[in-house]
């Protein structure tokens, strides 16, 4: 953690913390804005351990509006591509930089987009039946999206709203499967950054300190959501994936 905080580093951290707490409760992809600010403030290293025990908070709030909205079918579908997004990432660390790695999800996830955005302009488009062997495939290829976004780059929202969207899911559904997903995401990372030593007692007293930010952004969230309809909800979650593609496009 930094030996000083200065009054702009202090902003920074506090924006990005009250932006991760609006993503918990008015959609997962604003969640995109938060990391890079976060990371540079920090470091890398730093920022993903000083993130954690916050974004639980964050994700606790969700829960505490959402928990009971959460579509258990659409997420079971997404959990083994998700998982083998974990294996493919390792592997993938052993050949490419986190860069390109970053470069390829983000082709990956604007290509989605625009297709997506195709789809929804075609008035003939036919829907895909539930468990049919597309919708399979669709499960498996953005859930590995998820895992690998998640891990390499920890921006695992535009993914798993890309799928959320392409399924159709309702507002309700949508924000109670993703913040349960991303909970339980939370979780299991923690024995992977506790024994790297990356929470410490030094970051944990930080997270008590930038606390009311998150709590602040839940609220926000929630209030800003109770104003969206469906059609818009659909329109900026759209938007705001393929800004967070090309921003992973561009910088890597």
């Amino acid at each position: 953690m930094p030996e000083t905080w200065t009054p702009l580093l202090i902003a920074a951290v506090a924006f990005a913390i009250f932006v991760y707490g609006f993503s918990k409760t008015a959609g997962p992809v604003f969640g995109v804005v938060a990391g890079p600010v976060l990371a540079v403030a920090l470091g890398p290293t730093a920022a993903a351990g000083f993130a954690v025990p916050l974004l639980l908070l964050g994700d606790l709030m969700g829960l505490a509006y959402f928990r009971q909205h959460a579509d258990w079918k659409v997420m079971r579908r997404i959990v083994p591509g998700v998982l083998a997004g974990f294996v493919l990432t390792a592997l993938l660390f052993a050949f490419a930089t986190q860069s390109l790695i970053a470069r390829v999800i983000g082709a990956l996830l604007l290509f989605s987009v625009i297709l997506e955005v195709l789809r929804r302009r075609n008035p003939q488009a036919v829907e895909k039946p539930e468990g049919g062997f597309e919708r399979r495939v669709e499960a498996g290829f953005y859930g590995a999206l998820t895992g690998v976004t998640t891990l390499a780059v920890n921006a695992g929202g535009p993914a798993m709203t890309l799928y959320l969207v392409k399924m159709r899911v309702p507002m309700l559904a949508f924000m109670g499967t993703s913040v349960w997903f991303f909970f339980i995401l939370n979780i299991a990372k923690l024995p992977f950054v506790i024994p790297l030593g990356l929470i410490t007692s030094d970051s944990l007293i930080a997270d008590l300190w930038f606390a009311p930010a998150m709590i602040a952004g839940s609220l926000v969230g929630i209030a800003t959501f109770r104003r969206m309809d469906q059609l818009w909800f659909e329109r900026i979650a759209l938007i705001l994936s393929a800004a967070a593609s090309l921003w992973l496009v561009v910088r890597g």
